[in-house]
């Protein structure tokens, strides 16, 4: 299972800053008009039934 979020930005420094040193995700790809960053750990999901 994968999200995605597309948010734009003019300064790729703060997003950098950001995603790796605030969230502490690696950057995974770098084509300069796009990038990605995720995380290595196995995440759980988790099911909610009301």
């Amino acid at each position: 299972m994968r999200i995605v979020a597309n948010i734009e930005t003019q300064d790729t420094s703060k997003a950098k800053h950001f995603y790796e040193k605030i969230l502490g995700l690696d950057q995974l790809m770098d084509l300069r008009f796009i990038a990605t960053y995720g995380s290595n750990e196995k995440m759980a999901l988790k099911s909610f039934f009301i």
